[in-house]
């Protein structure tokens, strides 16, 4: 295991782990440097050591062996909305769980076929100019007036692959998005509701489409996003119409609904569209912050949000196909429960607890 030993697969599990250098050293009982030069190729651990660095980073030993494709990902890859709100070990986190999912499809594209990647617009789209890019999405994929009928279904059908991340810091990270060889992902924390996510996802394909070159942090790009994700959910000939004047929460709340985006999303596309005024948007958000759903919005009870399917069933499929899951995990070299989180498929073992004098057995169970 030592001789077969891959620098960049420690660097890869300490980032999953969301692990500085120096954490890792102290939990291995080596030093940062020596943990650096493993990093570097410059000396190679002990088969103790890499034993220890499995127990510290919960991956299998053979994680960290040679023979397998291999992803890497950097910020200047990926649209990040703040590279200030974000720490770079919350980045690097989040870009390892993208490369391990692209890991991932590539395995499952060996055995099945997964959509191509069709999003259907024509060229010659005028740069920069994302309301048009959004109308012409709408229009390319044949979508109908009215509400999009689930966001993210429709982007896994041409090729995108969405995901929800277990480890993604959800206090900095709504969304990012990357296209590692030309396979785009979208990836998603657990912050906020439903609508706000649905939001986050349309966002993030403005991004996909808009900006090819990423920005990360980019002022720019993010208002163009915003403004590409605001038509495409909004579009303006069907809202305009549809919003009360003057602005009345109530109200905005059953257009906001019926459209599947937040109050304050609608709130501001009545803004952009020249329908309220700043005075007219400062009273709609006193109002939501004094209820509460600033963070915690209200969601109707028919609606049970969007929710990544692509890769659960690829792999569903993949396993009536000689491609079970146990030898999925064992192709990538991880366990289970991490692959089963990563694409979204419950954990169906048993939960246990501990017995502590049960008068059945007389003594402690363990």
């Amino acid at each position: 295991m030592a001789r077969a030993f891959d620098p960049a697969r420690l660097t890869m599990a300490r980032e999953l782990a969301g692990l500085r250098k120096r954490e890792l050293a102290e939990s291995i009982d080596r030093t940062a440097a020596a943990v650096t030069q493993y990093e570097l190729g410059q000396s190679r651990p002990s088969g103790e050591t890499i034993e220890r660095c499995a127990r510290a980073l919960d991956v299998p030993a053979g994680f960290f062996t040679t023979g397998r494709p291999h992803l890497r990902l950097d910020t200047a890859h990926a649209h990040f909305r703040s590279l200030r709100a974000t720490t770079t070990v919350g980045r690097q986190q989040a870009l390892a769980h993208v490369e391990l999912l692209w890991e991932i499809t590539d395995q499952l594209d060996r055995v099945i076929e997964l959509p191509a990647v069709e999003l259907g617009l024509p060229l010659g789209i005028p740069p920069g100019d994302p309301a048009t890019t959004a109308r012409l999405t709408r229009k390319a994929w044949n979508l109908p007036t009215g509400p999009i009928v689930h966001l993210v279904r429709n982007l896994e059908a041409r090729g995108i692959v969405i995901a929800r991340l277990p480890a993604v810091d959800a206090e900095t990270i709504d969304a990012f998005s990357a296209a590692p060889h030309t396979r785009p992902m979208i990836a998603l924390s657990h912050k906020g509701n439903p609508m706000r996510r649905r939001f986050s996802v349309a966002h993030e394909l403005g991004h996909l489409l808009l900006h090819p070159d990423p920005a990360p942090g980019s002022g720019h790009h993010e208002r163009e996003a915003n403004a590409f994700a605001a038509e495409l959910l909004m579009p303006a000939a069907e809202i305009a119409d549809l919003l009360p004047r003057p602005a009345d929460v109530a109200t905005l709340k059953d257009v906001a609904d019926g459209y599947g985006v937040s109050v304050t999303a609608m709130a501001y596309r009545g803004k952009d569209l020249g329908l309220y005024g700043d005075s007219a948007v400062r009273r709609v958000l006193a109002t939501i912050t004094r209820l509460g759903w600033r963070t915690d919005e209200p969601v109707r009870a028919d609606y049970p949000g969007e929710e990544p399917e692509l890769l659960a069933r690829a792999v569903e499929l993949a396993a009536a196909h000689g491609l079970p899951l146990p030898r999925l995990a064992d192709n990538l070299r991880i366990g289970l429960p991490r692959l089963r989180a990563l694409i979204g498929l419950p954990d169906r073992r048993p939960r246990l607890r501990l017995v502590q004098d049960s008068p059945e057995a007389g003594h402690d169970q363990t």
